[in-house]
């Protein structure tokens, strides 16, 4: 340690000093980051903008998909999917890929389907119709972490999205 040259007797340690404004420094910068990623929605619902909430397909083409691309595990979430029924049948069929079952915990389905089956490559629920465009909601609980790539698909249209379930 260095004596200061002057008036009182302090001790100082320019080495030291110059590492904590580095570190400080550093800091700084990873509050910024939180602060950025909050805004944009990553640490929850919204954000500036809700850049959270996406869509996926189209409803004029029969089917549209929106959802978060963020979710935490264990927190509610919501996807939102818009059908348009062909005009011959008075039922409508939904398939989902095995990863949103595996993944993801189906609370309520509103409206409920009228039949839900289950195959080797997802889980298929049946919605009658009447010939109108109708909108599904599933309520949902991650209980999975990571990627996680998702399809919908109906008997003319098919619709991929992916979202990230954070611990």
């Amino acid at each position: 340690m260095k004596k200061h040259r002057g008036e009182l007797d302090i001790d100082e340690d320019i080495e030291l000093e110059s590492a904590n404004w580095k570190i400080q420094r550093v800091a700084w910068v990873l509050m910024a980051l939180v602060v950025i990623a909050a805004l944009l929605g990553f640490t929850g619902d919204g954000g500036i903008g809700n850049f959270q909430t996406l869509k996926a397909g189209d409803s004029a083409e029969g089917l549209e998909v929106e959802y978060e691309r963020f979710l935490r595990r264990g927190a509610p979430a919501e996807i939102k999917v818009k059908l348009k029924p062909s005009a011959s049948d008075t039922l409508t069929d939904l398939h989902l890929s095995k990863e949103f079952h595996e993944k993801l915990e189906v609370d309520k389905v509103v409206p409920e389907p009228s039949e839900v089956y289950a195959t080797e490559k997802g889980i298929t629920y049946r919605f009658a119709s009447a010939n109108q465009p109708f909108a599904v909601t599933f309520y949902l609980t991650p209980n999975g972490m990571g990627s996680m790539p998702l399809h919908f698909s109906t008997s003319e249209k098919k619709v991929a999205i992916t979202q990230f379930i954070y611990p």
